[in-house]
């Protein structure tokens, strides 16, 4: 780490102040945009891997599911690595191994191998999302952290929205799945490259930051922060009495049900039902998840402009994610009624819109968690996470098996945009998510 400058180094004014936080940012929205083209490549392909490999409903939902359990269960301890050892080496060795991972899905047999290949999938890629929240907590002043983890979180829908686009045109141009699979998994190896040699752990480490640039990240630590990062760090059981604590992750949980409900099946729900040919299908998943891209901004940009305006942050949140639950439960429900694929892509897309107000859940960690436990804290939101793309794809799988349909399945989607309403509105922004007692 280099040694901190003088005073005079040190002033605003004698030099305009660098912009290597946005760089870092930028690499890091590249990780974890392909971070969701990986996972959004089976998605996309499974209505074509169904037909070659002949798998019925409720395994194309345990298949798409499996993912899942292994990224909740590494969450804790990819939290726990981030924090002990820097998301630079951690992330640079994980997204080498999913890289991997990824391109070996090309080379399953059938739906076991798959599903095998898919866990270790979610092994590496689970400390990716945590190590955006611990770099918005180093990197970015607490009045840039609303927008900085929307930009970083709309890489997931960005990444799926592409995701849609470049694994139809690679099944179209080679006539097969698998090479989606193969180019998706290498093209992370050389961006895992390239994020170790740029990003650094923290400003102070990056030759690209000048001394301006660092008083402006540091300089709001001290009035900003609602969390105390220097006393004692809160326990386990000082988390499990927060309510808080609680309402972010039971937030977390009912968004991801739908998050990731919807990820899994609306491919197959608009090849199925609406009859999408593989051109149709391409484009309207971009369109479909490039308006969580617009959601993402709109949050980001509402949240940092009326926290400034108000003063009010407490507000601000419960007022933009109530809209968001309300929006969700409303899109939902009014798929029950939709008969017209057009129609229905417009349901999905304001859908996904709301949805991704919930990336500004990335910010609560760096806002309410001491920086020392950042990135364990993000890690145990990402459980929920976890949890919902886990138990999402299965249950809808069984519903559309158990149906012939998808109405079941829209109605749970529907319970559970108001579990993240309900999370959302109990979560208290003006205090720490939890505190050490004696």
């Amino acid at each position: 780490m280099r040694p901190m400058p003088d005073e005079e180094t040190m002033s605003p004014t004698t030099k305009k102040a660098s912009r290597a936080r946005l760089k870092v940012f930028g690499v890091l929205w590249v990780i974890i945009l392909l971070n969701y083209i990986d996972r959004a490549t089976l998605s996309i392909a499974i209505p074509f891997i169904s037909q070659d490999l002949h798998i019925t409903p409720e395994a194309k939902g345990w298949i798409m599911g499996t993912f899942f359990w292994t990224y909740l269960i590494f969450q804790i301890p990819g939290g726990w690595l981030l924090d002990k050892f820097g998301p630079r080496r951690i992330i640079t060795i994980c997204a080498a191994l999913w890289g991997l991972a990824q391109a070996a899905i090309g080379l399953a047999r059938g739906g076991m191998s798959m599903g095998i290949l898919r866990l270790g999938l979610g092994a590496f890629e689970a400390p990716a999302a945590p190590a955006g929240s611990k770099l918005n907590a180093n990197w970015l002043p607490a009045s840039e952290r609303a927008r900085g983890a929307t930009f970083v979180d709309m890489a997931g829908s960005f990444g799926t929205a592409v995701g849609g686009v470049l694994v139809t045109a690679v099944i179209g141009l080679f006539g097969s799945w698998r090479w989606a699979f193969v180019a998706t998994g290498l093209l992370t190896l050389v961006v895992a490259v390239f994020y170790f040699f740029y990003v650094r752990d923290v400003p102070e480490d990056h030759s690209g930051v000048n001394e301006a640039e660092l008083a402006h990240i540091r300089g709001e630590v001290a009035t900003e922060e609602v969390a105390d990062s220097t006393g004692p760090l809160p326990t386990v059981f000082d988390y499990a009495r927060s309510m808080s604590f609680w309402g972010l992750w039971l937030g977390r949980l009912g968004w991801a049900l739908v998050w990731w409900g919807i990820i899994s099946w609306s491919p197959s729900y608009l090849r199925d039902v609406m009859h999408f040919d593989l051109a149709t299908l391409g484009w309207s998943t971009f369109l479909i998840y490039g308006m969580g891209v617009v959601g993402q901004l709109v949050a980001g940009a509402l949240a940092d402009k009326g926290r400034a305006l108000t003063g009010n942050y407490n507000l601000v949140m419960k007022v933009l994610l109530g809209i968001s639950g309300l929006g969700m439960l409303a899109c939902m429900l009014s798929l029950l009624g939709i008969s017209n694929g057009y129609v229905a892509i417009i349901a999905l897309a304001l859908a996904v819109f709301f949805i991704n107000f919930g990336g500004l859940y990335w910010a609560i960690p760096a806002w309410l968690a001491p920086r020392r436990q950042v990135g364990t804290v993000g890690g145990a939101m990402n459980i929920a996470s976890s949890l919902g793309g886990a138990i999402a794809p299965v249950v809808m799988g069984y519903f559309i098996a158990w149906t012939g349909g998808y109405t079941g399945s829209f109605v749970f989607l529907g319970c559970c945009a108001a579990l993240y309403l309900a999370g959302s509105l109990v979560i208290n922004f003006k205090k720490p998510l939890a505190v050490a007692r004696p």
